[in-house]
């Protein structure tokens, strides 16, 4: 599994919204995403996500970075990483 971190220069709630209802709008994420968060204060959200593999990642980032782009969230930059450990009660 992998960790995906990113903390864009600016990303106001009114472009996450625009983002995630295209996203939506092109059907459900990959099963294998395990965990999405977006979190922050406007406008500074942030997003973390949880995905089986960075192949998969790297197919839905395809579709997502267009959408980022269209929205004008700049620098964007996803951060992955190897997951440790993840807790779910």
């Amino acid at each position: 599994m992998i960790a995906v971190y990113m903390n864009p220069e600016s990303m106001t709630k009114a472009q996450y919204d625009q983002i995630a209802a295209k996203v939506m709008a092109g059907g459900p994420p990959p099963a294998e995403l395990k965990h999405h968060s977006c979190f922050g204060e406007d406008p500074k959200l942030m997003i973390y996500d949880v995905w089986e593999s960075q192949a998969v990642w790297d197919g839905f980032w395809q579709r997502l970075q267009p959408l980022f782009d269209e929205a004008g969230v700049k620098d964007a930059n996803p951060i992955t990483m190897p997951v440790v450990d993840m807790i779910q009660p």
